[in-house]
């Protein structure tokens, strides 16, 4: 489009910008919407934060020493809560295991006791243990702060734990007091 000539009575001329199609507004309106969620893909989707969003998303909290869950809950009874925060800050540096013992009543986990198991290797993110006995309800490890996610290697030793036990549930803790349960 070539600019129109407008002629004012002064004899001043100005030149009219031709009008944009709207056409290319709405291209250059959709490209850049995709440009930002690019750019937020970009950086969300990297590790570790959106593990770490997943997991906060995925995980529950613990509030007056009940996770609630859909569908279930996981009551901490006996001080077990306070005791495993107890090991959780002095195990910060590496993670740990316990096997949580209760009863399952009412689909509701009563967890009234733990012990923790021989622990062959422990670090950062990783941890070799003993396998829980047949009676423990649930088998409790730790991951890196805020790390809620169970790994695929967590989620095989379920598997393998439920061939003995149907209804043993892994938690993971990631937080004092924030768990990511799998059933």
């Amino acid at each position: 489009m070539k600019p129109e000539e407008i002629d004012i009575v002064d004899d001043t001329t100005i030149f009219e910008a031709p009008e944009e199609s709207k056409w290319k507004k709405i291209v250059v309106f959709i490209m850049g919407i995709g440009l930002l969620m690019l750019l937020f893909f970009s950086i969300f989707s990297d590790y570790p934060l959106a593990g770490i969003i997943r997991g906060q998303l995925q995980s529950a909290p613990l509030e007056n020493n009940v996770i609630t869950l859909d569908g279930f809950s996981i009551i901490f009874e006996n001080d077990v809560h306070r005791e495993l925060q107890q090991i959780y800050f002095a195990e910060q540096k590496v993670e740990f295991s316990v096997c949580l013992q209760g009863a399952n009543v009412n689909a509701d986990y009563y967890i009234h006791s733990f012990y923790q198991p021989v622990m062959y290797e422990q670090s950062f993110n990783h941890v070799i243990f003993e396998p829980c006995s047949s009676d423990s309800l649930i088998i409790l490890h730790s991951h890196p702060y805020k790390s809620c996610l169970a790994s695929q290697t967590d989620l095989k030793m379920l598997k393998q734990s439920q061939e003995k036990n149907p209804a043993v549930l892994m938690v993971v803790m990631c937080e004092p007091a924030r768990f990511s349960v799998y059933d």
